[in-house]
């Protein structure tokens, strides 16, 4: 049975000035990047955003200025199981972002069961294996 695999990053401090797709709405070259492969290659592409919580890389949202912290996290938890329980694996890149997201990201997996890998280190390390990350857990490209 092929597994059901979702890539998701955390959010970037500096972000357009208007409303646009989450995935263009950071200005971070790591979401950017993500976002055009998750295209390329099929995969669902997800964002965890301290201020909106768990969003689709081409859900339209506003600028904002918020923060990932262990009182966020628990406030966002609910929405954030909710949108990964179709998933089997949840990829996550990590890229330079904060711990605080990792954790959370992380909590959610566990409570959920899932299998939960991270990859990715500061300066967009290993963003180029997203591709072979993928394979090994045989996602199936279009």
């Amino acid at each position: 049975m092929k597994k059901k695999v979702v890539l998701v990053t955390a959010c970037g401090n500096k972000k357009e000035e208007k409303p646009r797709p989450a995935g263009e709405l950071y200005k971070s070259a790591r979401i950017r990047h993500l976002y055009r492969k998750s295209k390329e290659l099929g995969v669902p592409f997800f964002i965890l955003s301290a201020g909106y919580g768990l969003v689709s890389g081409d859900e339209m949202i506003s600028p904002y200025n918020a923060v990932m912290s262990e009182e966020r996290c628990r406030e966002l938890e609910g929405e954030i199981a909710e949108r990964l329980k179709a998933y089997d694996v949840i990829v996550y890149y990590r890229g330079g972002a904060r711990k605080d997201y990792l954790d959370c990201i992380k909590k959610v997996a566990e409570k959920l069961g899932k299998e939960f890998i991270v990859f990715g280190y500061g300066n967009m390390g290993d963003i180029g294996k997203l591709g072979e990350v993928l394979k090994s857990l045989g996602y199936a490209f279009r």
